[in-house]
């Protein structure tokens, strides 16, 4: 009875904060179900709502009228028969898992009749829309919280409560992604939810990638014109993705976009393109010796928006392809001080599967843990100079577990070709050397691994 009151007490000061700020208009989806209030809300505003919660929006760009509208609970069908009157509509259901009954939308379609080619697609930007925290400066996804629930039935239930959203999940680690109402305390919210004891909510971590230094040295960059990798163990490139046309034929053996599953892979940053060569030996980090046998295919993922910024949802989304394609090592060239519970423990799933994960250590030298390079299942990498004397902006620490070569001449780049420096590429090339370690060496434990690298 004690435990109850207190679940009560904390989803009421929830719900104090939610309504500390109310929003011109709200959108809530929960299976065939919507709550929806607007005044003099444009369409497409709407709609974009509802493309923010999971739903794929196509819409003719000329329909934009000005919706007014308050229903509670209602019949999903019904309200957008309603709103989009006189219009013509088509709304497409998918079953979430083939364990859970019911259905939830997965695209609607609005154009006036008899004109359905002009329907375009009205997505999310691609980019995140973040808030940073008054109290200790991380930065997260605005109006955004990760859940780990017993069940989906419990995390239904407190997302109704606190007025929000389940948008996607990762039914393996029971974690739930809800969409809140727009200006809500995403830090406040998360916190009274995991006060309860049963359940665990954070905030959707932001992680950016490090910015390009570009070293006074000048040579050409050269990459590989062949790639033969047959048999290789892969590595995963979890980055800003990758530019279309760059590295040799066959050095990519599978791609996704974690951001946007809808788009074909590209990179609007250079960064990923970039880890991506050094990942697959297509491009060698300045000092290393030329290899025949050291050519690794690469899983690339574009896991950051067009800012350069990855979350924890994106990239545990990300892992789940990179482990389903087959990967046993996974490149991470980006970090934050931030600590993130969510992230730690998705990463010590991936470990426990098998996966050797390499992080960048960071480009400022403060002494303070960077993540996840800092997590104990990552092997934490810094940054040497060609002769091998450690790059000075390369950050330090008990978490840097060993230090790689750092600096390579890219003919393409966030910054255009020229030579670049960071503790990116020295965890790109770490990822390349484990993983023809393991082509080798198939049988060999991830303890073993590390053994073997870590000195």
């Amino acid at each position: 009875m004690e435990i109850q009151m207190k679940k009560i007490w904390i989803y009421a000061a929830v719900f104090m904060l939610l309504a500390s700020n109310t929003p011109a208009s709200d959108l809530r989806i929960n299976g065939e179900k919507i709550s929806l209030y607007a005044k003099d809300e444009p369409l497409q505003d709407i709609l974009r709502q509802m493309a923010r919660q999971g739903v794929r929006v196509k819409i003719d760009p000329q329909l934009n009228p000005d919706i007014s509208i308050n229903v509670e609970n209602g019949d999903i069908q019904k309200v957008l028969d309603a709103i989009v009157r006189p219009y013509n509509h088509v709304l497409i259901w998918e079953k979430p898992s083939a364990k859970l009954s019911g259905f939830r939308l997965s695209e609607i379609q609005v154009f006036t009749p008899g004109k359905q080619e002009r329907i375009r697609d009205l997505t999310s930007p691609r980019t995140f829309s973040l808030s940073k925290s008054s109290k200790n400066g991380a930065v997260f996804v605005k109006d955004e919280i990760l859940l780990r629930a017993k069940s989906r039935t419990a995390a239904e239930k407190i997302a109704k409560a606190i007025g929000g959203t389940i948008t996607d999940t990762h039914e393996a680690l029971g974690i739930y992604k809800v969409r809140l109402p727009a200006d809500s305390d995403v830090s406040a919210i998360s916190d009274k939810i995991s006060s309860l004891g049963g359940e665990q909510a954070n905030p959707d971590f932001a992680y950016i990638a490090p910015p390009a230094y570009h070293s006074d040295i000048s040579l050409p960059g050269q990459i590989a014109k062949t790639f033969r990798a047959d048999g290789k163990v892969p590595v995963a490139v979890l980055d800003s993705g990758l530019s279309p046309g760059i590295g040799p034929s066959g050095f990519v053996i599978a791609s996704f976009d974690a951001v946007n599953s809808e788009q074909l892979l590209s990179d609007a940053v250079g960064h990923g393109t970039q880890m991506a060569l050094i990942a697959s030996g297509a491009l060698k980090p300045l000092g290393v010796k030329a290899e025949t046998d050291s050519q690794i295919p690469v899983i690339a993922i574009r896991a950051m928006d067009d800012n350069g910024i990855t979350t924890d949802f994106t990239i545990l989304k990300s892992i789940e392809f990179a482990m389903e394609k087959g990967a046993r090592v996974m490149s991470l060239s980006w970090g934050s001080e931030t600590r993130s519970d969510f992230l730690e423990k998705t990463l010590d799933y991936a470990a426990s599967k098998g996966m050797i994960i390499v992080a960048s250590a960071g480009n400022e030298p403060t002494g303070n843990p960077v993540y996840p390079a800092a997590y104990p299942s990552v092997i934490g990498v810094g940054a040497v100079y060609p002769n091998g004397k450690t790059w000075e902006k390369s950050n330090y620490g008990s978490f840097v577990d060993i230090s790689a070569p750092g600096f390579a001449a890219f003919p393409v780049g966030s910054g255009g070709p020229g030579v670049y420096a960071g503790t990116s590429i020295s965890a790109a090339f770490t990822a390349n050397r484990i993983a023809n370690y393991l082509s080798k060496n198939p049988e060999i434990s991830s303890a073993e691994i590390k053994a073997k690298f870590i000195k």
